[in-house]
């Protein structure tokens, strides 16, 4: 019986060095740079709502948090 393994994922440089062919070195460094600020920025906005009370939250726009569990809720069953 053969055992069929699955593909090594591919290592960052062969996902990147197509880029690079086919849009050249500085556009790709700069649509890197361009896509971690906005993923900070958009991680430094969630840790800012992050403290928001329920009501708050709904009247913006964002779903509300879940209440917290209980701690002991294994008491009340």
């Amino acid at each position: 019986m053969l055992d069929v393994l699955p593909p090594a994922p591919l290592s960052l440089r062969q996902h990147v060095q197509p880029l690079i062919e086919n849009h050249g070195f500085w556009p790709v460094v700069k649509a890197a740079f361009a896509a971690r600020r906005t993923l900070r920025r958009e991680a430094k906005l969630a840790r800012s709502l992050a403290h928001l009370s329920p009501h708050l939250r709904r009247d913006v726009g964002l779903p509300p948090e879940a209440p917290p569990e209980r701690k002991h809720s294994h008491w009340l069953r």
